[in-house]
């Protein structure tokens, strides 16, 4: 995954002169190339074709065009690849293309993840035609630059561009916004734009530069910070996912080295992982005590009064903090550009300048002096032991990520979507650093298998792994045939209960208990209607997408798979894997009986006295 956010390196030939010329189509592909790009994905359309078009022609340029199934696919794609690659690149066509995009992009919006859209956009005379001839072009609405105004509140910069003297600043400084904000950007130009002469590219595009950080609130920071150590010397550091967003792994493992100085390994001080942050550092490092869920009562549990977490990077985000407010006097959280610690706030502070003189600081003072916390009460995913399955047993969710986390290497990449697989593979280990890529914050369901496509082409050396409910595999399933077409050997797992099974459990999870309330509504005691899904046969429709298909039901079924996938280096596979529907991962299991659905609450005959 990136180091730092990427930099334009590549030198202009010449000083171009007053007379110098280029058309935008040509200097936005400079700038992309400059910028380290090798692949945009996306869906051709007739308004952002004179830009393709204009990459075809150098047979030199490094950027592939890659199409995919739809613009949905094309989306999540960018999103993975981008989160290897420190930025990615989508291409589309006005509004019927792009309004699709608008899930994707909100989604790396709130990861923070740079995704550049470039939406081709009707003509200039097109665009004054509609406005005021009233004649509706093909892919408008009517509404007056309706794509831009609905991208703006989900980007970093929007611009759209009408001429060539302006596009060159336009350009510039949407992609400088995307990369020093770590948010997607957006170019809106029209068809007859791409060709007009502009300006070459001059000098290079720097991300961050001129980024109002303050340096004394940084240095208060680190000595309140100190000072908190020194009264709750009990310590316990959460790696979180801005480590690897701006590219800190380092900066955050020296720290770790300075805490634990001169120590042995029984007093040195651990570090935990959440959702959002799981495999920014491998798990095998010695001092890794878990992928965990930071809610209050977990934090109680294992801080005390005398106790601290010490966030880097954390974002206190549903999945990763159970839905709390985790700000108190045993938290100090640095991540989005602030350190909260207790009740003080700390704006502007960078978060290397604050990994770095932390390190610095404990280093030089030893009154500071962080002890381990004992963390034997910390509720791990997969942390409960699984009794081995009889070879013929049929398969259970804790059955399936048991043997997938014997069976997942540091050379495989594992790729999850939201819901139940999401939950499930919080325990499975994971050996390669960011060998993890999950929508944690998003949650936007069909975001893994065409991930997988971004994952695998960002990663040509490893193998990508998908786990993903049948419901979500539904709505991107296109996507295998692009892991067919790019000759990737991705191996998708389809976790099949027959159910929308995360929507069912928040609504009423009644059904999953064992055994179920008996509720006087019957509605209530198995799974809603509008939770079921459709039947499909996985394997054939592997097939048809061109990939090997496969069906298991028994743990002995399961290793013969997976035996034939490792012995497979070159195919794809989809994998369906038969489950009971009202299957629960353990992670959930061990909480579904004292749970409450939301339609429970509102039934006149809640409480039963079954579940309290």
């Amino acid at each position: 995954m990136p180091r730092s956010a990427p930099t334009a390196t590549a030198p202009t030939a010449t000083a171009p002169t007053s007379r110098a010329r280029t058309t935008v189509a040509s200097y936005l592909k400079v700038r992309l190339e400059q910028l380290g790009l090798d692949r945009m994905f996306g869906v051709a359309g007739n308004y952002t074709a004179p830009f393709l078009d204009t990459i075809l022609a150098d047979p030199h340029s490094p950027i592939a065009i890659t199409g995919n199934p739809n613009e949905i696919c094309a989306g999540y794609a960018a999103d993975a690849y981008a989160r290897f690659r420190g930025f990615g690149c989508l291409y589309t066509t006005y509004s019927v293309g792009s309004f699709t995009l608008l899930n994707t992009i909100a989604g790396s919006y709130v990861e923070r993840v740079p995704v550049l859209l470039v939406n081709g956009a009707p003509t200039s005379k097109e665009t004054s035609v509609e406005q005021n001839a009233a004649l509706l072009y093909s892919h408008t609405t009517g509404y007056d630059l309706v794509d831009i105004h609905m991208f703006r509140p989900i980007t970093a910069a929007c611009e759209r561009i009408t001429n060539g003297g302006q596009a060159p600043f336009q350009i510039d400084s949407v992609l400088t916004a995307m990369l020093t904000d770590h948010r997607p950007g957006y170019l809106e130009v029209a068809e007859d734009v791409w060709r007009a002469p502009c300006i070459p590219p001059r000098r290079t595009l720097r991300s961050g530069a001129g980024q109002v950080v303050t340096a004394h609130e940084t240095r208060d920071a680190v000595a309140a910070t100190l000072a908190l150590m020194a009264q709750r010397p009990k310590t316990i550091l959460w790696a979180g996912v801005e480590l690897q967003r701006f590219g800190l792994e380092t900066e955050f493992l020296a720290l770790l080295d300075a805490i634990n100085a001169g120590r042995e390994p029984a007093e040195q001080v651990r570090f935990v992982t959440t959702s959002m942050s799981k495999s920014v550092i491998s798990e095998d490092h010695p001092l890794f005590d878990g992928c965990v869920t930071l809610a209050n009562s977990e934090i109680q549990s294992l801080v005390g009064d005398d106790g601290l977490i010490l966030g880097l990077g954390g974002w206190t985000t549903s999945k990763d903090t159970g839905n709390d407010d985790i700000r108190g006097p045993g938290t100090i959280l640095a991540a989005n550009g602030y350190v909260v610690i207790g009740a003080s706030f700390y704006p502007l502070v960078d978060l290397a300048a604050y990994l770095e003189g932390l390190a610095t600081a404990i280093a030089a003072d030893e009154r500071v002096r962080p002890t381990p916390l004992s963390t034997t009460r910390l509720t791990r995913f997969g942390a409960v032991t699984v009794r081995e399955p009889a070879p013929d047993a049929d398969l259970t969710y804790d059955a399936f990520f048991g043997a997938l986390g014997g069976w997942v290497t540091s050379d495989d990449i594992l790729v999850v979507d939201a819901g139940f697989p999401l939950i499930g593979a919080q325990g499975v280990h994971i050996a390669a650093k960011d060998g993890f890529v999950a929508q944690a914050a998003w949650l936007s369901i069909g975001y893994s298998v065409p991930a997988a496509t971004g994952v695998a082409c960002a990663n040509p050396g490893k193998r990508t792994v998908v786990v993903v409910g049948d419901g979500a595999f539904h709505e991107t399933c296109q996507a295998v045939s692009d892991h067919t077409a790019h000759g990737h050997n991705t191996a998708v797992f389809v976790l099949a209960n027959g159910l929308y099974g995360i929507e069912q459990y928040l609504v009423n999870p009644n059904p999953f208990r064992n055994p179920p309330v008996a509720y006087p509504d019957p509605m209530l005691n198995s799974p809603y209607p509008y939770n079921r899904l459709p039947a499909w046969d996985f394997v054939a429709l592997a097939q048809a997408f061109g990939a090997l298909g496969r069906r298991v039901s028994t743990t002995a079924d399961l290793a013969a798979v997976l035996a034939e996938i490792r012995t497979t280096p070159e195919r794809n596979f989809v994998v369906e894997v038969c489950l009971p529907t009202e299957d629960l991962p353990h992670a959930l299991a061990a909480s579904v009986a004292g749970s409450v659905g939301e339609d429970e609450i509102e039934n006149p005959s809640w409480p039963p006295v079954e579940i309290f």
